[in-house]
């Protein structure tokens, strides 16, 4: 399913991070984890993202398991890949299309309001499907 791929790509983050994406600890602005691995991204600094407390790892693989990551958050489902694919992704040393790439989708707090509202990255609607679905509520006698 799409949403465990999206949860897989969260916990791959908070693994190499050493940090929760339940809290909003980045830096000054009070970033996400998705936000703030994006904005890595974008800036090429993605081992910035990387827990403080590892001396000596392999860079290029924690780099490709970060944007596998990326991959596996991205705000429309329908582009996410398939567990098998995240699998070979993270087992292989292949190259990965980031023309691909599309920023992730997350829940943001809003402070001025108790709600929280999804913040959807920019998606193409047409890219999206909807569902029609039939929902019968039963009542007793």
């Amino acid at each position: 399913m799409k949403a465990d791929v999206y949860s897989f790509g969260v916990l791959i983050l908070e693994a190499v991070s050493g940090k929760s994406s339940s809290s909003r600890i980045w830096q000054s602005d009070k970033r996400s984890l998705l936000e703030w691995s994006w904005r890595l991204y974008q800036e090429e600094k993605l081992l910035e993202l990387v827990d403080e407390e590892l001396d000596d790892f392999p860079e290029k693989e924690v780099i490709r398991y970060i944007k596998t990551a990326l991959f596996c958050t991205q705000a429309n489902a329908n582009r996410r890949p398939m567990m098998g694919q995240v699998i070979e992704m993270l087992s292989r040393d292949i190259q990965l299309n980031e023309k691909e790439l599309t920023p992730p989708g997350f829940f943001e707090d809003s402070e001025d309001s108790s709600r929280s509202k999804l913040k959807m990255s920019e998606c193409n609607t047409s890219q999206q499907s909807s569902v029609h679905i039939t929902i019968t509520q039963v009542t007793p006698r």
